[in-house]
């Protein structure tokens, strides 16, 4: 099946000896970072989990841009705004301006946390805390739920990717596999400090490209108003509220931004892990002002102008999701559009990459060892990561063979399921008053709505376009957690001084 215009497949067949050069000029640029990371890497777990907590600011920053950016942002979120206009950049950018504020509050605190007591999950945190396998089990749930919606989405993106650069020679279904393969083998080989290494250059090769899509697109429509103009009739639809399909109003803008962004960029098992993994708990100031001035540049030039372009050249495209694949042979120079869609691929590989690793250190530390092999040492756990990473690649390939969905919905019910965790990660850095029975039962509604409503298992008892089924069950969540933890027996005064009297000397 043919997933893109005729003339698009003319012009990848023409440039075939280009595409594949600059492809293979990628992954050998991608084949030397693992290899150097290879030689970096010890049989100690923590390295492989946290990089020994010795990475830079500045590295931090890139690989929590490129992992959370990935095919969502640059596939996803083009193909979403192409569809519903302006209202989703404005969601986009409300989550990440409070997503910063938070990664700067929290992140010295897990930090400190991390490498007083050897933290390297989200789980050794909370369920430290509330002294609970239950609470830990809840971040396992998270992480499966998040890190697997988000490989999915990611193999999605990759399959569509590489069928375009192969002017349909490599199917979609065989993208799928050759990305997971790919990540398999970077993630056995290099652990986080790879992953990193990687999302570094991925990052800025992301970033450069999608500005310069953007001064292309102004260039080829004579200015930014003229962008708008393009749209005609629409116009006025696709940038106001409440969007062109009609539910995006403000509270339903906040209540996505709280699990697309804030669930993404701060509670993700794979954001907490790097906050881990930072140098010094000095950096998280820096880290939240380099994070914000890179997404205020990637969606405000890049993808809002490439889904806004998009709709005015290709105002029928049957899947949005193909978007900027379609409008970068339209409209970019053949080489950079090239050069563009490897950086797709780049984020792709970062973000699979991120969680394929994530998801196994925290089944691995806080499933297997925490409540079935408490004896498991460092080796055994370095080896268990390893295999397990095959498994999850698995079902996360059986999953995107059997269900094609738009990315950026996988996305956002991921983000929403993260969430959830906000509330005891507040009891366990700053509210002294939470109770591990708020923590149980919090978390655990949270999650369960959100799975019930976004799934449609669960009439929703408000209306979508007021606030969307996971904004709910979070307001639900928090709600639960205060009175709990108001009528019920806090953390005993030992655990209370771990945790929040460590943090008043240190912070």
């Amino acid at each position: 099946m043919r997933l893109f215009p005729p003339e698009i497949s003319e012009i990848v067949l023409s440039n075939y000896a280009l595409i594949i050069a600059t492809l293979v000029g990628y992954f050998v640029i991608f084949c030397l970072i693992s290899w150097a990371a290879k030689r970096r890497l010890s049989s100690d777990v923590g390295d492989y989990v946290v990089a020994s907590r010795n990475l830079g600011w500045v590295v931090v920053t890139f690989t929590m841009y490129a992992s959370v950016l990935s095919g969502v942002g640059m596939a996803g979120i083009p193909g979403t705004i192409f569809v519903i206009g302006a209202p989703f950049v404005v969601t986009a950018l409300t989550g990440i301006t409070i997503s910063t504020a938070l990664l700067w509050y929290f992140g010295p605190r897990i930090w400190v946390l991390g490498k007083e007591y050897n933290f390297t999950t989200p789980g050794d945190l909370l369920g430290g805390y509330y002294q609970s396998d239950l609470v830990r089990l809840y971040t396992v749930i998270a992480s499966v739920l998040y890190n697997i919606a988000y490989i999915v989405a990611q193999l999605l993106a990759g399959g569509i990717l590489l069928n375009v650069l192969s002017g349909n020679f490599i199917s979609f279904q065989l993208g799928i596999w050759i990305i997971a393969i790919v990540v398999i083998i970077h993630v056995a080989l290099a652990g986080l400090r790879g992953i990193a290494w990687l999302d570094f250059f991925n990052g800025m090769l992301i970033i450069v490209l999608l500005f310069l899509f953007g001064v292309v697109i102004m260039i080829a429509a004579g200015g930014p108003g003229s962008v708008l103009a393009g749209l005609g009739d629409i116009r006025n639809r696709f940038i106001t509220t409440p969007g062109m399909i009609g539910i995006f109003t403000s509270t339903r803008i906040y209540g996505i931004a709280i699990g697309f962004s804030i669930g993404a960029i701060v509670l993700s098992p794979s954001a907490w892990i790097r906050m881990y993994s930072a140098r010094s708990k000095a950096h998280f100031a820096k880290i939240g002002v380099l994070m914000l001035v890179l997404w205020i540049i990637s969606h405000v030039i890049g993808t809002f102008l490439i889904g806004t372009y998009g709709r005015v050249m290709y105002p029928t495209v049957e899947n949005p999701d193909f978007i900027s694949s379609l409008l970068a042979f339209g409209v970019l120079p053949i080489f950079l559009a090239t050069l563009f869609l490897i950086a797709v691929l780049a984020a792709i590989i970062s973000t699979t990459d991120t969680y394929i690793h994530t998801l196994t250190a925290t089944v691995v530390r806080d499933f297997v060892k925490a409540l079935f092999v408490p004896n498991l040492n460092d080796a055994q756990e370095f080896k268990l990561n390893r295999v397990l990473t095959i498994g999850a690649a698995a079902i996360c390939i059986l999953l995107a063979l059997t269900n094609p969905v738009l990315i950026t919905p996988l996305a956002i019910f991921a983000g929403g399921i993260t969430v959830q965790l906000l509330p005891p990660l507040v009891g366990a850095v700053t509210w002294s008053r939470a109770s591990t029975e708020a923590a149980i039962v919090g978390p655990a509604v949270g999650m369960a709505l959100t799975l019930g409503w976004e799934l449609g298992f669960l009439p929703n008892p408000v209306a979508p376009n007021v606030l969307p089924g996971l904004a709910t069950a979070f307001f639900i969540n928090v709600f639960l957690f205060v009175v709990i933890s108001l009528f019920t027996k806090p953390q005993s005064p030992e655990i209370v001084e771990k945790f929040h009297g460590l943090l008043a000397k240190r912070l």
